[in-house]
């Protein structure tokens, strides 16, 4: 009969009852004390830790008063048109005549201040009494100035408040070369608009279909952080923005921080 040669060896060797036993290896102690420390760290960033929560929204750059259709209350053919798209008018301003029955000469004036962005009416045309003659954006408000409306979906809103941070993208001016336009809430529609109310706002039908496909839009409008060390003169989150100055009636995509979140509470469903 043979023997292994270590259990031979062991036999031999008397109880070694004053040796001390390893239950873990000094790595295995590492090991766990590393995963315990990402553990708790985890557990303190889910509910310390803060995750924004955000609302993307498409809209435009526009003056406060927004657009209006300018339109005749007498009816025959226009007879004579003293303005053209980008003229600026002054409320009182004859901007066309309207020859009637009799060649009484009526003329039509704007009742408002601003600028003249489209022209309906031709020389020469046949015209009734309620038609559009012009659409302008009015400019005459007690605080002029340039902002953007932005028109967000009536169930994303909620949480949304006056002094939230926006990032706007803007059509003009490329993003991935020029950076984001910094902006403000500045205030947040009680009530969603209906297709009329966004044609009234946008100056008509056509410029409200650009919206139309935004369910229960609300209006949200965005203040510009002005920056006069600019050429646009408002801040960026590029050093010195587009080299051009801001123009209105010009596309925006607004991203506005709406609340910072607690992981733990995404988690949790609250």
């Amino acid at each position: 009969m043979q023997f292994r040669f270590k259990a031979l060896q062991k036999m031999r060797e008397p109880d070694e009852l004053d040796t001390v036993i390893l239950l873990a290896r000094p790595r295995g102690w590492i090991l766990s004390i590393v995963v315990l420390m990402v553990v708790a760290g985890a557990g303190v960033w889910a509910c310390a830790g803060q995750i924004p929560r955000t609302l993307t929204a498409d809209g435009l750059v526009t003056h406060p008063l927004g657009v209006t259709q300018l339109q005749t209350a007498y009816g025959g053919q226009v007879s004579q048109l003293s303005v053209s798209p980008g003229d600026h008018v002054t409320k009182g301003q004859v901007v066309l005549n309207i020859t009637g029955q009799a060649n009484t000469l009526q003329p039509v004036t704007s009742p408002f201040t601003g600028t003249v962005i489209s022209v309906e009416a031709a020389v020469g045309q046949v015209v009734a009494v309620g038609s559009t003659m012009l659409t302008v954006e009015r400019t005459d408000g007690p605080n002029d100035r340039l902002v953007a409306m932005v028109f967000a979906p009536a169930s994303q809103t909620a949480g949304l408040r006056p002094g939230d941070p926006a990032n706007l993208a803007v059509s003009s001016a490329p993003s991935a070369a020029f950076g984001l336009m910094l902006g403000q809430v500045a205030s947040v529609g009680k009530y969603p608009l209906t297709r009329r109310a966004l044609g009234n706002l946008l100056g008509g039908d056509v410029a409200a279909g650009n919206f139309a496909s935004v369910p229960d839009p609300e209006l949200v409008v965005v203040n510009l952080t002005r920056d006069p060390k600019t050429v646009s003169g408002y801040a960026w989150t590029s050093v010195n923005g587009p080299p051009s100055p801001l123009t209105s009636q010009v596309s925006v995509t607004a991203t506005i921080t709406v609340s910072n979140e607690h992981p733990i509470n995404l988690v949790l469903g609250r």
